[in-house]
């Protein structure tokens, strides 16, 4: 599965990756990570243009969530490994996702919370019932906030699609762990808008952010926990 960026649309597609720009199929230098962006200096190599560097993060990245993985979680079995560093790279396209469309689609965040259900109820890394009562709680009480401010403010605060990942995350690391999740997101959230402001020198109170990636980057951190 590919995000691929033309102008203001991104699209989730399967097949062979291409540059967003020229709409050319990428060759096969081009596909080597991190050192296909460094060499060619973040420009395609077809049509010479720059390319977003959000690609050259992601990669990054996805490097240093299986190093993260081999250092904290021991003793499991290969298999195990390779599941969770999957679950690491569908989180990290799914930020990708919201940064470049400010969206979390349905037919990402629905399967996600299904599998985290399932997961609970055949592999018992959790117990199941804090498995449905987290899926439950973080939809709920998010879903009462964000349709509470949007009636008072007559603006959206928190999107439909975080809720769903919320409740979602709430099916993988239980209610117990909820409030230390939204807790972590909300924190590198704002963490992350005062060092913006204070690297471009400019802060704008009315400015929205997607909140997807900070809630995958919390909600991935304790969900390795229940590995452990």
């Amino acid at each position: 599965m590919t995000i691929h960026f033309a102008g203001k649309e991104a699209s989730l597609t399967l097949g062979r990756s291409y540059c967003d720009i020229c709409l050319r199929p990428s060759p096969l230098i081009a596909k080597i990570p991190l050192f296909s962006y460094i060499f060619m200096r973040g420009r395609c190599k077809l049509c010479n243009k720059l390319k977003l560097p959000i690609y050259f993060f992601s990669e990054l990245s996805s490097l240093l969530l299986f190093i993260t993985i081999l250092c904290v979680i021991e003793g499991h079995s290969f298999s195990q490994l390779v599941f969770l560093y999957a679950i690491a790279l569908f989180l990290i396209g799914l930020s990708i996702f919201d940064i470049l469309t400010r969206r979390l689609p349905d037919i990402a965040t629905l399967p996600f919370l299904l599998l985290g259900l399932c997961l609970s109820f055949w592999l018992q890394n959790i117990d199941f019932q804090d498995s449905v009562f987290g899926a439950i709680g973080g939809g709920l009480i998010t879903g009462i906030v964000a349709e509470t401010y949007n009636k008072m403010r007559g603006k959206v605060g928190i999107g439909w699609g975080d809720v769903k990942l919320i409740s979602a995350f709430g099916a993988w690391i239980g209610w117990q762990a909820l409030p230390l999740f939204l807790f972590l997101s909300s924190i590198s959230g704002i963490l992350f808008i005062f060092l913006r402001s204070v690297a471009i020198k400019q802060f704008n109170a009315k400015e929205q952010i997607p909140f997807g990636p900070f809630l995958c980057a919390s909600g991935w951190f304790l969900l390795l926990q229940t590995f452990n």
